[in-house]
């Protein structure tokens, strides 16, 4: 493989597992520091990326973009790099709706970009086996190998634009929205008086609760970022022909957390505190 320069947009906690993973695979990587916190330029320093400075700058250097960023700016992102006419390969791993990345992906393609649509699954990640970023479209497989030393794993599918973010959205909506489903059932249980006896209920036959409650106190810290991706998934079900209404209604959930943004993980008497307000 001949190494490359990779710029990523923008290098958070699941960011820098990609530019990491690009980086081990001999490649050179790139951030845009412009506009961006303290925090972010820590984590780029750490990790050992290069600063083009300017978006305008990254696209000159760099034949490969991938961008890693809240789902509701993806696009938002996405047309800074396009305002440039980048003739490169984007990628873009976001968590949305297959409709949006398609949007994304003509608007790109118009320029003269090739693009490939990006799904990760997993935590942010320093070994292997944890985390698989999914690639579809003509150019994926030509993109897969610039992260082939992890320790991201990477697959390519079968089917085009929108395929990776469909399995994203697909699985999101079940190991995220059933967070928020038991947010919801406690909370529930907690105004009506019946938290005690419905935890025992469940020790008797219901869902693990120690593991229930483990779930809720490591998710609520990063509840901020699941909003936005609840959204996408209630957009790809209404798509689907399934009913959105409860990921909308996850959504909410999370917003109802934000408050522990960043924090270390509460405690569930905080959580149910927070859901009732």
């Amino acid at each position: 493989m001949t190494a490359n320069r990779i710029g990523i947009l923008h290098p958070g906690q699941m960011g820098i597992t990609v530019a990491v993973s690009a980086r081990n695979s001999g490649n050179e990587v790139f951030w845009a520091s412009e506009g961006r916190s303290e925090a972010t330029r820590k984590r780029a320093l750490d990790a050992g990326l290069q600063d083009a400075g300017t978006i305008c700058e990254l696209c000159e250097l760099c034949p490969v973009i991938v961008s890693i960023c809240p789902p509701e700016f993806a696009e938002q992102t996405a047309e800074q790099v396009a305002e440039r006419s980048y003739q490169g390969t984007y990628a873009d791993a976001n968590a949305i709706s297959p409709e949006r990345v398609q949007r994304i992906a003509q608007r790109l393609e118009a320029g003269g970009a090739q693009f490939v649509d990006g799904g990760i699954i997993g935590p942010p990640a320093l070994t292997r086996n944890r985390t698989w970023l999914y690639l579809a479209g003509d150019a994926a497989p030509g993109i897969a190998q610039y992260f082939c030393a992890g320790p991201i794993e990477v697959e390519v599918l079968d089917g085009g634009i929108g395929r990776a973010s469909a399995l994203k959205m697909c699985f999101a909506a079940y190991s995220k929205g059933s967070i928020a489903l038991a947010c919801a059932v406690l909370g529930a249980a907690d105004h009506l008086d019946v938290l005690d006896n419905l935890k025992r209920q469940w020790a008797r036959n219901g869902p693990p609760l120690p593991e229930v409650e483990s779930e809720i106190s490591r998710a609520a810290p990063k509840a901020w970022r699941f909003a936005g991706e609840m959204h996408e998934i209630a957009e790809t079900f209404l798509n689907a022909g399934m009913p959105p209404e409860f990921h909308r209604a996850a959504a909410e959930i999370f917003r109802r957390l934000e408050s522990f943004k960043n924090s270390e993980a509460p405690c569930m008497e905080d959580v149910l505190a927070t859901l009732q307000k």
